[in-house]
């Protein structure tokens, strides 16, 4: 039972997740690693850059997906035990594509492009993949998107409220009334964090190990978010105007102790992800992936593709033990800088 999450609205496509997902104007190839057992780390060749690319990514517990690039199709891989991984003729570019994707534990949520209606498919036990009328075309539709392993959340179009859905365990389906509105969006196991449109940090749910007390460096007695990621028990934030890497929550393993590469010691970051006991981040100047925590299945090990020794990376996206990137095609510069306080996570080329 773990998450992930990192949002930022960018027009309608934003992408926020239990296990991973991010937006990326920069189109690149997939590329996994981690725990790959059920193929969850092995991205197909319509989007691995053979016969695609990718515009957005989302890693889930041991499956993947992914909007590739120009067609707007959603695109899945990994286990498909309960079709987490059979997008719907909705959004694969049979009768509609996407333009946010989210991946859970055995369940998929995706935006549909043009009309911003919530579609999800797979496991829906607890009614996780059921989504409300407020955010399925009925009486509203999103602009964000972000799935746990059995509750799933969107922030309402219309008027940034957040909208949860399926099951309540500690809370966390059930935004409480000081926190409806939103700017970003980010949920984990059983707890989800939010931001305002001033970049306060504010957070529900399970708070067993803290994961939902944001501290006061981005809580706004002291700072606040430029983007957030919500994990298995743990959350990270990068701090608006310094581009500090901040975590809190459980700390086993060291997955809520970001290396010194990106907590303001020796560097600091863009784009930060959560994931079950892992977490990572892009580095900013240098777009290196940088990973910390439990590395047991070498989820916290990014290769050579992404880390800047051949490569560097446009988005990243944490799941349970496996972990995504869209690698950078070309050197890349952030579209909006760390002190701008806003949209941390994007990327264009040079």
């Amino acid at each position: 039972m773990t998450a992930l999450g990192v949002a930022r609205v960018l027009g309608a496509a934003v992408v926020s997740l239990w296990l991973g997902a991010a937006s990326a104007p920069a189109d690149g190839p997939v590329v996994g690693w981690g725990d790959d057992g059920s193929g969850q780390a092995t991205p197909p060749p319509s989007v691995d850059g053979t016969a695609g690319l990718a515009s957005a990514i989302a890693a889930g517990g041991t499956h993947s997906c992914a909007i590739q690039a120009g067609t707007g199709s959603v695109v899945c891989w990994g286990d498909d035990a309960w079709q987490q991984a059979t997008p719907p003729d909705s959004v694969n570019g049979v009768a509609g594509t996407a333009s946010a994707i989210a991946a859970g534990g055995a369940h998929s949520c995706a935006i549909q492009a043009g009309t911003g209606m919530v579609v999800c498919w797979g496991l829906d036990a607890q009614g996780q993949a059921n989504p409300p009328d407020e955010v399925n075309g009925i009486l509203g539709t999103a602009s964000a998107i972000a799935v746990s392993e059995i509750h799933s959340c969107a922030i309402r179009s219309t008027q940034g409220w957040v909208a949860c859905w399926g099951d309540d365990y500690h809370g966390a389906a059930t935004p409480p009334s000081s926190q409806l509105y939103a700017e970003t969006l980010a949920v984990g196991s059983f707890h989800n964090c939010v931001t305002s449109g001033s970049g306060i940090v504010a957070c529900w749910g399970d708070d067993t190990s803290g994961q939902a007390a944001a501290p006061d460096t981005v809580d706004g007695t002291l700072g606040t978010a430029a983007a957030i990621a919500a994990g298995g028990a743990h959350s990270c934030a990068i701090q608006a105007g310094t581009g500090i890497v901040v975590c809190w929550g459980l700390d086993a393993g060291g997955r809520a102790t970001p290396p010194d590469s990106v907590n303001g010691v020796a560097g600091t970051a863009v784009a930060v992800a959560a994931g079950g006991a892992h977490s990572c981040a892009i580095q900013a100047g240098t777009d290196q992936v940088v990973c910390w925590g439990n590395d047991a299945a070498g989820q916290a090990t990014p290769p050579d593709l992404v880390n800047g020794v051949a490569g560097t990376a446009s988005a990243i996206a944490t799941g349970l033990n496996h972990t995504l990137a869209i690698a950078a095609p070309e050197p890349a510069v952030p579209l909006l800088a760390a002190a701008s306080g806003i949209a941390l996570l994007v990327l264009a080329r040079r």
